[in-house]
């Protein structure tokens, strides 16, 4: 008897534990970055905008909303531009990227663009707000 009531135990333990966000669920979260380049049309007289994808971008997630952690996962691009992360639990996650590099005072930086995004639901597909950046 004292068996069974202690296995019944660790059986609403291992049940009522909170699981936060991270990997182990059945969520995705997919998007898409896409690069936009101007240039000036001598024969009409305007600029025109160029969209593309991005491939080879690395995009980060983070198992939070705070976007000063450390990157949990990353994942880069294919040749569409196009990421996704899978098996999400529940929770708060943080996206993002880096826009490539831009030079002040002969320094190079990159600086990260963030998007936020709360799973509320199990077994459901995320799709993200393009990362528009200008190349």
């Amino acid at each position: 008897m004292k068996n069974i009531l202690f296995i019944y135990l660790i059986c609403i333990a291992l049940v009522s534990c909170e699981k936060y966000s991270g990997e182990g669920g059945t969520s995705k979260i997919e998007g898409e970055i896409i690069y936009f380049t101007t240039t000036y049309n001598t024969q009409t007289q305007i600029n025109d905008t160029h969209y593309f994808p991005k491939a080879g971008k690395d995009v980060y997630i983070i198992y939070s909303d705070q976007e000063n952690e450390v990157y949990d996962d990353k994942f880069e691009t294919d040749w569409q531009g196009r990421y996704h992360f899978e098996f999400l639990r529940k929770g708060e996650y943080t996206i993002y990227t880096h826009v490539d590099s831009i030079v002040v005072n002969d320094v190079t930086y990159d600086y990260p663009i963030f998007q936020h995004i709360n799973i509320s639901s199990n077994n459901t597909v995320y799709t993200m707000p393009e990362f528009i950046i200008q190349d």
